[in-house]
């Protein structure tokens, strides 16, 4: 075995990060299939949850609650925006604008909720015993690795 078969090996057995990346590509795609007959998608789905949940003040407070930068954030409002699902209000203090989920965000909301059920019910049932409460655990610890 050469040095080069070694830093293979050694990546491909244990880096953290190229499972993490495979297995999110899988279970996006499992609850985007899952939430195509309401034409969302699990990261539009989630925007909705976090908007109506948290009633941001502005696309910064989202983008830091859920980890993403602010051009993919504004990138995946804008559907939302189209659809009706949400609305921005006006330009206030720090040039902030507010984002609200209006009657027709919770509508399709309440239409996602069962399918955004069962896909989630799937994926818990997919561990054995505990594993998935564990597995979430991890997951959250995970997160503060970047915030040194």
């Amino acid at each position: 075995m050469t040095k080069m078969d070694d830093l293979f090996d050694d990546v491909a057995g244990r880096c953290a990060a190229v499972r993490t990346l495979g297995t999110a590509r899988v279970i996006t795609r499992h609850f985007d299939d899952a939430l195509r007959p309401v034409g969302l998608t699990i990261t539009q789905f989630t925007l909705l949850i976090t908007i109506g949940r948290m009633k941001p003040e502005s696309i910064s407070e989202i983008g830091q609650w859920l980890n993403i930068d602010r051009t993919s954030l504004t990138r995946n409002l804008k559907p939302l925006e189209d659809a009706g699902y949400v609305i921005r209000g006006k330009e206030g203090p720090a040039r902030k604008r507010k984002i609200d989920l209006t009657t027709a965000g919770a509508q399709i909301l309440e239409k996602a909720y069962p399918l955004w059920q069962r896909a989630q019910g799937q994926v818990e049932a997919s561990f054995p015993g505990d594993a998935y409460e564990e597995a979430k655990l991890a997951l959250i610890s995970l997160r503060s690795i970047g915030s040194d």
